[in-house]
């Protein structure tokens, strides 16, 4: 298995979003800990879902090699794999800011993203598609189109 390609994105805007809430939220807890223990419990329970949300969606790497196209989220607890096999074609689209950050259901697939607006696009000939948000497109996309030629 030769790898053509490696790269972690770094989701600096969920960070710090997310970063944000789970200070205030800490704020809170220690704010409410001396006066309500259900308001503190609450607060605690935000504060681990916060935790857990950013531990996962920090960073996204996306590897090509001459097998498929793999994806792992933050500490790797949320993978995909996409075997070369599978796919038609790839080409770099832009996503719209509706769609969001991390695993999102899109027309006829999903998207994996950190964040930008920029993805490529893998067609699966199931018809169905992969888009892979990426602040490198060109390399990611080169990367694919390597892959899928070699196995030609």
């Amino acid at each position: 298995m030769s790898e053509l390609y490696r790269h972690t994105q770094t989701g600096w805007t969920i960070i710090a979003l997310v970063g944000a809430a789970l200070v205030v939220e800490v704020i809170i807890a220690a704010v409410v800990a001396s006066q309500n223990t259900v308001a503190l419990a609450l607060s605690g329970a935000v504060a681990a879902v916060l935790a857990v949300v950013l531990a996962l969606f920090s960073t996204l790497t996306v590897t090509v090699d001459d097998t498929a196209v793999r994806l792992s989220f933050g500490l790797g607890m949320l993978r995909r794999e996409v075997p070369l096999d599978e796919v038609v074609s790839a080409h770099a689209v832009r996503n719209s800011w509706i769609a969001g950050w991390g695993v999102r259901v899109i027309p006829h697939g999903r998207l994996y993203n950190v964040g930008g607006f920029d993805a490529v696009e893998l067609r699966l000939d199931s018809d169905r598609v992969v888009r892979v948000g990426t602040d490198e497109p060109a390399a990611l996309l080169a990367a694919v189109q390597q892959a899928l030629t070699a196995r030609c």
